[in-house]
């Protein structure tokens, strides 16, 4: 082989790996500015992602510091900031000396009420009422012992006390140490309701009230407030007045109230043989009873406003239901009192729920009434008593309570959904109208005109 052959060969050799090597090395710079890239843009994303929380967190800084300045800051001391700032910019701005005084002096007057609002509440407020339950129309007595439980001076300072949707407050005067001060108040409750009682807040501010700072107690006071009931003697509890039971027609082998007696069946108990008509007769003979049942007496209110005509009938009807359970607890008899429970308007058509109230004891029932309210989105009383007949079927006497504007046709069909045996009575409630009871099928209806009258109409059913 020539030489100028070898140097040919050479060069291409020499060519033919060179670009595998060019290639090479351009991946791996490609890969590495690839690296690169998104190293860059991680770092974006998390300053991004940092900025993003560092805004978040300033704007709740900036939420909670400016509600705590609107909390601290009195529209007095709003007054003063705005002069100091409109004092300061028309005094530099065109050179008004009396602007500048006026910044001066509210700034001043700022720095001064700071002092006031540091340091925690020296006070120790506690109140208790002396009674829990009321009845409606009389007033609730209550007592507020405010301490100084600090070694310094407790500034004077103000008591509010939320009662309801109102507020009693009261001037607290300078306290040394273990000085206590006692404010007794008075709760008007003119309406039935339940009226929550605190909790108790204390205001410190500056003599210029320029500046206050409030301290919260937790604790909360419940006043029920009862609904007026009459007193109604154990003997008008009227359309039952065997306190052990009652009769039905209903026959069975074994019971307490005699009825006749049959010849012997295969299966009768030995016991019931009654022996003397048994010699009389030549046969076996066996006694037979009458099955009694407990009286159960079950009041139902009906909470349709549609129901009634005012809000004095509803007041009359809850004070009626009342009145009746409560006779019935003192006398021990099974009672029962229901009404509709909570239904939600848009599931009106399609949901039924019913709510027991307390029975066990008669300041159990009163406080469950305290809170009762009429309203639209409830069950109606038809649909409410056939409930109560589906989930209870000892009721022996059922009382219906109601207003005015309820009809004939709605009181039959809540009547009818008992049995023929138990004896139903409608309690009408109307203002306007005169005490009478009438026949309305098997149902007695009683119309009340006060309260008073349920009592009267009770003992002429009685008798």
């Amino acid at each position: 082989m020539s030489v100028e052959s070898r140097g040919r060969t050479r060069a291409d050799h020499t060519s033919a790996s060179h670009p595998r090597g060019h290639t090479h090395t351009g991946t791996t710079w490609a890969g590495t500015r690839t690296q690169l890239t998104g190293r860059r843009r991680g770092r974006w994303v998390a300053l991004g992602l940092w900025a993003l929380r560092l805004s978040r967190a300033s704007s709740e800084s900036v939420r909670a510091g400016w509600a705590r300045t609107r909390s601290v800051v009195t529209p007095s001391g709003w007054a003063a900031i705005v002069s100091a700032l409109a004092g300061l910019v028309l005094g530099l701005a065109f050179g008004w000396g009396e602007f500048l005084l006026a910044a001066l002096l509210a700034t001043v007057l700022l720095i001064l009420a700071l002092p006031f609002l540091l340091g925690r509440e020296a006070y120790e407020v506690d109140f208790d009422l002396s009674h829990d339950a009321v009845v409606a129309g009389t007033d609730a007595e209550g007592e507020i012992v405010v301490r100084n439980t600090r070694a310094r001076l407790a500034l004077p300072g103000r008591v509010d006390v939320p009662v309801g949707a109102g507020l009693v407050d009261f001037h607290v005067p300078l306290l040394r140490r273990d000085h206590q001060h006692r404010e007794s108040i008075v709760i008007p409750a003119p309406h039935r309701g339940v009226i929550d009682v605190g909790p108790a807040t204390t205001s410190r501010t500056d003599p210029v009230h320029l500046l206050q700072r409030e301290f919260r107690w937790a604790d909360v006071r419940t006043l029920y407030v009862h609904p007026v009931t009459v007193a109604i003697p154990s003997t008008s509890m009227g359309f039952v007045r065997d306190l052990e039971g009652r009769t039905t027609r209903t026959l069975t082998n074994e019971d307490i109230s005699f009825h006749a007696v049959r010849e012997y069946a295969r299966g009768d108990a030995q016991r019931q043989i009654h022996w003397k008509s048994t010699a009389k007769t030549g046969q076996l003979m066996v006694r037979q009873f009458e099955e009694t049942r407990r009286s159960t007496i079950s009041v139902v209110l009906d909470l349709d406003e549609d129901s009634y005509a005012s809000e004095d009938e509803f007041e009359m009807a809850v004070s009626a239901v009342g009145s009746l359970g409560v006779r019935a607890i003192r006398d021990g008899r099974d009672v029962q009192a229901v009404v509709s429970g909570e239904v939600p308007e848009f599931a009106r058509a399609s949901v039924r729920s019913l709510r027991q109230l307390r029975v066990a004891s008669p300041r159990g029932l009163l406080d469950d009434l305290a809170g009762v309210e009429a309203g639209a989105a409830v069950v109606a009383m038809p649909t409410l008593t056939r409930m109560l007949v589906e989930s209870t079927g000892d009721t022996s006497l059922a009382f219906l309570i109601t207003g005015s504007a309820a009809s004939h046709a709605h009181l039959q069909s809540a009547a009818m959904a008992f049995a023929g045996d138990v004896g139903v009575a409608a309690v009408v409630c109307n203002p306007n109208s005169q005490p009478s009871m009438r026949a309305m099928g098997r149902t007695r209806v009683l119309s009340l005109g006060v309260l008073d009258d349920l009592r009267q109409l009770l003992a002429r059913g009685a008798a």
